[in-house]
C-alpha cells in the first residue's frame, strides 16, 4: 500500500507532496469562485459539480494527512473563507460543507480502504446534494407540492400531447426518483475517479513542469462587484415552481371538476411558502446569522495564519484557471468543458 503522506512521481526516487494547506486553498477557491464559473459555462446542475469537487479535494486531505482529523480542521478553515470571500452565500452552503467534511472524516477514519471510503464519500455526498433541495422545497410548500407537479405534468401530457390515456404514474415522485438518481450516479462516477487519484496524479506530473504560467497569460478580466444572493423566489427554480402552482391554480379555478387539487390547496401552498420564506429572511436568518458571525470571529484569529496563507494562493489559482481556459480554445463544446475542468484540476494540484 502506498504512503498517504506522498506520491512518488515521474518514477524517480524522489517524492513530491502536496500539502493538506495546498489542497484546502484549493477547496477554499473551489467554493467561493468555482460556482462562478461553470455558471459562465452555462452548466446545468451546477451544484453536481461543485460537490464532486469537494469529494475530490476531501479524498486528497485524507491522501495527504496523517489523520482524519485533518478534515475537520481544513473545512473550518474552507468555512471561514467562504464566509470572508463570499459574505452573502446562504447559510445552506455553509451547513452544506461542514456536513461534507463530517462525511470525509467519518469515512476515512481508517485510510487503510482509500478506494472504497472514496466511493462511500462520493455516493453520500451527493445523495445528500440531491435530497437537499427537496426537502428544502417540501418544508416550504408542503406534499402537495409534488401533487400539483403530478396534476401539471398529467394535463400538459393529456391535453398537449394527446396521448389518449392516464396511466397511473405519479410524476411528481418520479422526478423526485430521477433527480436523486442523477445525483447518486454522479456520486458513484467521482467516488470511482477519487480513488484513482494517486495514479492521475503521476500522469500530470511531467506535463506540468514546462508551464509557465505567468508569461503565457495576459491579465484575467475582472469581475464585477457581487451583490446579494437573490432568495429562492427569484431563482431559477422559484420562478417554475410559482409558474407550475399558478397554472394549476388558474386551471382548476375554471376546471372544478376536472382537476384533482382544489384552488384553495393551491392558495394555501403560496401563502405557506411566502410565510415561511419572510419568517426566515426577517426573523430566523439574521438570528443565526449573528451565531454564525460571532462563531466566524472567534475562530478567525485562531487560524489567521492558515486564512493568510490560502488567500495569498487565490491570484496564482486565477492565473492557472484562465491559462487553462486559454489553452482549451482549439476544442469546441462538451470537449472543451471537459478539458478544462479536469487539466485546470490537476495544474492547480501540481503547480510549483
Amino acid at each position: 500500500m502506498r504512503d498517504k503522506s506522498k506520491i512518488l512521481l515521474n518514477g524517480t526516487d524522489d517524492t513530491q507532496t502536496i500539502s493538506v494547506l495546498r489542497i484546502t486553498a484549493l477547496w477554499a477557491f473551489s467554493e467561493s469562485a468555482f460556482g462562478g464559473i461553470l455558471h459562465a459555462l452555462t452548466i446545468p446542475l451546477r451544484g453536481i459539480f461543485i460537490n464532486s469537487a469537494s469529494v475530490l479535494f476531501i479524498c486528497l486531505i485524507a491522501l495527504f494527512s496523517k489523520s482524519s482529523k485533518e478534515i475537520l480542521k481544513s473545512t473550518l478553515i474552507v468555512i471561514l473563507i467562504k464566509a470572508l470571500v463570499s459574505p452573502y452565500t446562504p447559510l445552506t452552503a455553509y451547513l452544506a460543507v461542514g456536513v461534507q467534511g463530517v462525511i470525509g472524516y467519518l469515512v476515512f477514519t481508517n485510510k487503510n480502504f482509500f478506494r472504497t471510503s472514496s466511493l462511500l464519500l462520493g455516493i453520500i455526498t451527493l445523495f445528500f446534494s440531491g435530497i437537499q433541495k427537496i426537502v428544502v422545497l417540501t418544508i416550504l410548500f408542503g406534499n402537495n407540492l409534488w401533487k400539483s407537479i403530478n396534476i401539471f405534468i398529467k394535463q400538459i401530457a393529456n391535453e398537449f400531447l394527446s396521448l389518449g390515456f392516464n396511466p397511473d404514474i405519479h410524476y411528481g415522485f418520479l422526478l423526485i426518483g430521477v433527480y436523486v438518481f442523477i445525483h447518486i450516479v454522479a456520486g458513484i462516477f467521482i467516488g470511482l475517479y477519487a480513488g484513482a487519484l494517486p495514479k492521475k496524479l503521476d500522469e500530470y506530473s511531467n506535463k506540468i513542469k514546462e508551464i509557465d504560467f505567468e508569461a503565457s497569460l495576459s491579465e484575467l478580466p475582472k469581475k464585477g462587484k457581487r451583490g446579494k444572493k437573490k432568495s429562492w423566489l427569484m431563482r431559477p427554480t422559484g420562478i417554475i415552481i410559482l409558474t407550475i402552482l399558478c397554472f394549476i391554480l388558474i386551471y382548476s379555478y375554471f376546471n372544478p371538476y376536472k382537476s384533482d387539487i382544489a384552488s384553495v390547496e393551491i392558495i394555501i401552498m403560496l401563502i405557506r411558502s411566502i410565510a415561511l420564506t419572510v419568517l426566515w429572511y426577517a426573523l430566523l436568518a439574521p438570528f443565526v446569522r449573528k451565531m454564525f458571525q460571532k462563531f466566524i470571529s472567534a475562530k478567525k484569529s485562531f487560524y489567521s495564519e492558515e486564512i493568510d496563507e490560502v488567500l495569498i494562493l487565490f491570484p496564482h489559482f486565477k492565473k492557472i484557471v484562465g491559462y487553462t481556459w486559454k489553452e482549451s480554445q482549439s476544442l469546441k463544446g462538451i470537449k472543451r468543458i471537459k478539458y478544462f475542468l479536469s487539466t485546470s484540476f490537476y495544474y492547480l494540484l501540481l503547480s510549483k
